[in-house]
């Protein structure tokens, strides 16, 4: 994983943009360790939007999300990791919601065509990723080098499952459903990490057609097969 400059807690060194008040040194003991965590991811997607992953600081994730700076790294691990845990639930949520309004009469095949094609237009389309690909792609760079995050795996059981229903119901061609899953991840991802690069070459629209095709005719049964 992309490693970020060790931040030490307890250092009085200014910060990129010091804040107008300290952050606070006790926390309120009202604040239940669940909701506390939500906030310390909430306020750090808040500080990426506005300053990148480099220039955000522990002090203003604190102050955002009205803790101590302590309790961003004793709740947290870091910066880092918070960004991280802000990504996946980005992910998690915008990958649920390409489940709303689906057809349930239609053949597996249709619906996880649907699914992808809304799940990456909407992926590609995130404050949080387009931030994170503008301002700090080192970050997301392990996931394409080295191993899956937490969101690749998500889109990956979603297309597993699919092709293991396609396959039953016989919308989807007989292959295994694992080597599919990634084939299509690593064909897809694309449309994510260089949006950017893709946007400046076609139409956003006849992009989200071209995938549609493209998961569609490789998830296809194959004619005398």
């Amino acid at each position: 994983m992309a490693k970020q400059a060790a931040q030490d807690p307890t250092s009085d060194a200014p910060e990129a943009h010091a804040p107008e008040t300290q952050a606070p040194e006790a926390d309120a003991s009202d604040v239940a360790a669940p909701d506390r965590a939500a906030q310390l991811v909430q306020a750090a997607r808040e500080e990426v939007l506005a300053y990148g992953v480099r220039r955000a600081t522990a002090t203003s994730i604190a102050r955002r999300a009205g803790v101590s700076r302590m309790t961003v790294y004793r709740h947290s691990g870091g910066i880092e990791q918070l960004v991280l845990e802000a990504l996946y639930g980005e992910f998690e949520q915008l990958v649920t919601a390409s489940a709303e309004g689906a057809d349930l009469e239609a053949s597996a095949r249709p619906q996880i065509v649907r699914r992808v094609t809304s799940a990456l237009h909407q992926i590609r389309r995130s404050p949080l990723v387009q931030a994170l690909r503008q301002h700090d792609p080192e970050l997301l760079l392990p996931y394409l080098i080295d191993h899956l995050g937490r969101g690749q795996e998500l889109m990956r059981t979603l297309l597993r499952e699919g092709i293991e229903l396609g396959q039953r119901d016989g919308s989807v061609r007989r292959v295994d459903p694992d080597v599919a899953a990634i084939t299509l991840l690593m064909a897809l991802q694309g449309f994510v990490v260089s949006a950017t690069v893709v946007a400046d070459l076609a139409d956003e629209r006849a992009i989200d057609d071209e995938v549609a095709l493209l998961v569609d005719r490789y998830l296809a049964p194959r004619l005398g097969a």
